[in-house]
């Protein structure tokens, strides 16, 4: 097995130290329940995983097994368990990241979304596990691994199981690109709600610091197509600048043509500092106000000057539950709406990982708990600025976060001449 590419505490899904803490924590469990469980089994093996972490055709598998207050785990695939799962690798390491496993209703609503994006048979489950004390064992289990399971940092094998290699190439080629229907049209109806709930009468039209007003946008920030596209052009370690809100009604666009590069001298740099990922919470249509943008103005490295007009730009059109990026510094603005009612749009908008952002990171323990690490990293919990030990620098992430990034920087130049 390699090097783990995590921080203490953290795990990649299915690794070695991954099944040695699921065991101490199961384990532990039953001891201090006072659990006598019937003898099952859960066996899992999954398909087309990373092939950094060494599984021998890259497939991954374990079994865990109970009788009475014993709990063992094996790294073996066992067909013949009480339970058994098979399926993609990537699929079931974003069912890992989901938790809340207890929450009437909230696995319903993850299986969807997972569903929607990897397809109806991503995972297969056979059998039951008919015991209602090893049911909830399972959910606990399922959240304590959760929040210390971290995403792929492969980023060649990432976007391609997720489908979108030729979304990387055109989004570095053309300044943008487009997910399309990203989320379901129930969780983008979802969405909208929230975010009409949280805008207040004094912030009739924007509003900030949106992931704090629910949990709805917890799940949306996390989106992992989405969060790909961050990775590849800002790089691991990409924190939110801003997650705002905007509401436009009828009447022209209000927002200019503009690049989201704030206070960075001209030229631009090469690579890219900030990036934005808005999402449609309905259709997008030429009558609905979309935003507009020119392709390919990131290769002229600077800002619009003021009063200056620009040829070429086009509306961003897409279905309810899609989301464009965009990068490097394009040209952007708002358009005109002239249907009736309201275009609510909510903005993903990240910055590199050395650079500051506009809303002040809060780190709220509850929602750091109910969450992946992939949240954690994205408010800056992962790298060495604005930490210091009794000692001095945080040593510890000072190196784990240039080792992730030289891993993921590699697996990005794979990429990038694979779609070439």
């Amino acid at each position: 097995m390699h090097t783990p590419l995590t921080l203490p505490g953290h795990h990649e899904y299915l690794s070695d130290g991954w099944l040695d803490e699921a065991l101490a924590f199961t384990s532990r469990e039953v001891q201090r329940r006072g659990f006598h469980l019937a003898p099952c089994s859960i066996s899992v093996c999954l398909e087309n995983a990373p092939p950094h972490l060494g599984f021998a055709n890259n497939l991954a598998s374990w079994t865990l097994r109970f009788s009475g207050q014993e709990v063992r785990v094996q790294r073996a695939f066992d067909p013949s368990a009480t339970q058994v799962i098979e399926g993609d690798y990537q699929a079931a390491l974003t069912q890992a990241q989901h938790i809340g496993a207890l929450i009437p209703g909230f696995v319903d609503s993850c299986n969807q979304e997972l569903t929607h994006l990897f397809g109806r048979d991503a995972l297969r489950v056979k059998g039951e596990v008919p015991h209602t004390s090893v049911r909830e064992l399972l959910a606990l289990l399922h959240d304590h691994m959760g929040r210390r399971t971290v995403e792929n940092p492969d980023l060649e094998h990432r976007a391609n199981r997720l489908g979108i290699a030729h979304k990387v190439r055109e989004m570095e080629e053309q300044g943008f690109t487009i997910l399309e229907r990203a989320i379901t049209p129930e969780f983008a109806d979802e969405v909208r709600a929230a975010t009409l709930g949280a805008l207040l009468p004094h912030n009739a039209v924007q509003l900030q610091w949106m992931l704090y007003h629910g949990r709805a946008f917890e799940r949306l920030v996390q989106n992992p197509r989405l969060m790909t596209l961050i990775d590849v052009s800002l790089g691991r370690g990409a924190v939110i600048a801003s997650l705002s809100s905007i509401r436009k009604g009828t009447g022209p666009g209000f927002i200019p043509l503009h690049s989201d590069y704030s206070m960075v001298p001209e030229p631009y740099p090469e690579f890219a500092m900030t990036g934005v990922g808005v999402w449609a919470l309905e259709d997008w249509t030429l009558r609905s106000g979309p935003t507009w943008i020119v392709p390919r103005s990131h290769l002229w490295r600077r800002g619009p000057q003021p009063g200056e007009n620009v040829e070429g730009g086009i509306p961003i059109e897409m279905p309810k539950g899609s989301v464009v990026f965009f990068t490097h510094g394009v040209w952007h603005w708002q358009g005109d709406r002239t249907d009736p009612g309201e275009r609510v749009t909510l903005h993903t908008h990240f910055n590199r990982g050395i650079l500051r952002g506009l809303e002040p990171k809060k780190i709220d323990v509850q929602m750091l708990h109910r969450n992946a690490p992939r949240l954690g990293e994205m408010l800056g919990e992962d790298d060495w600025f604005d930490k210091l030990t009794a000692e001095g620098r945080d040593h510890t992430r000072a190196a784990y976060m240039p080792r992730l990034h030289h891993f993921s920087e590699r697996a990005k130049a794979r990429l990038m001449e694979a779609t070439s």
